[in-house]
């Protein structure tokens, strides 16, 4: 019988996905992030998701997840906990979240809030307060990418900006990526080494998908804040992923 509900709560929320703009609904609220974080000052942060729907497979959740691209939502896929949830956007105020799911409700959608948390890595073995602060600012400017995509995609929603100028910003972005990456110091233990690397490689995970987004043409009814989305959920997974990398948890 459990069971049994679970499909059908399921089947509802993709019915009713279908009948809605998402983007506008997922907007229609918000304004643009107060800014960037400084450099050094990184301590952990969350992010409020709107899911749309879950499963037990990533192979079913992949469905309602193309439906959400199409219609303005992210379609990004998060495992947790063994379950798929399709998210649509995600918001660093649970009040914001809290705002633009009483807008799905209202249209007819049922979501929910997932919370998803970027702790601070221990950096176990690391040869200085120093050296930490370098891979601390490292962490500051990923966060800061998620923010600069998400003021992007806002923007496009609410007919603030136009792609043109959104591309723009997004290579503004890469640049400012790159520019940390060249900051940060390799340290002088072995240890520190690793870590650097393990960042390194998420900043370049990061910079591919940033290439994309600036490069990207709308096809299949997927637009370019759709896929903004999905790009700013993607960095938020990779710097969650990095932090459990750092801390031996993966």
């Amino acid at each position: 019988m459990k069971k049994n509900k679970f499909f059908v709560l399921v089947f509802s929320v993709v019915c009713v996905g279908l009948c809605v703009v998402v983007a506008g609904l997922l907007s229609s609220v918000i304004t643009v992030s107060g800014g960037s974080v400084s450099a050094g000052t990184f301590s952990g942060f969350k992010v409020f998701a709107i899911s749309l729907g879950e499963f037990t497979s990533e192979s079913s959740a992949q469905t309602l997840a193309q439906q959400t691209s199409q219609r303005g939502g992210a379609g990004f896929v998060y495992e947790s906990d063994n379950l798929y949830y399709v998210l649509a956007s995600a918001y660093e105020e649970e009040n914001d979240a809290k705002l633009v799911q009483k807008n799905l409700s209202e249209g007819g959608t049922t979501s929910k809030i997932i919370e998803i948390e970027v702790s601070q890595p221990e950096f176990n073995g690391i040869s200085s307060e120093e050296q930490k602060k370098s891979f601390l600012s490292a962490l500051s400017q990923i966060k800061s990418t998620f923010v600069m995509l998400y003021d992007i995609s806002i923007s496009l929603d609410t007919g603030a900006t136009d792609e043109t100028k959104a591309k723009i910003e997004i290579i503004a972005a890469n640049g400012d990526l790159e520019v940390a990456l060249k900051k940060i110091t390799r340290g002088e233990s072995a240890i520190d080494g690793i870590y650097y690397q393990q960042i390194s490689n998420t900043y370049s995970e990061i910079e591919d998908i940033l290439n994309e987004l600036k490069d990207y043409e709308n096809i299949n009814g997927v637009s370019l804040s759709s896929k903004i989305k999905f790009g700013y959920l993607s960095i938020i997974d990779k710097a969650k992923d990095l932090v459990n990398l750092i801390d031996n948890k993966i």
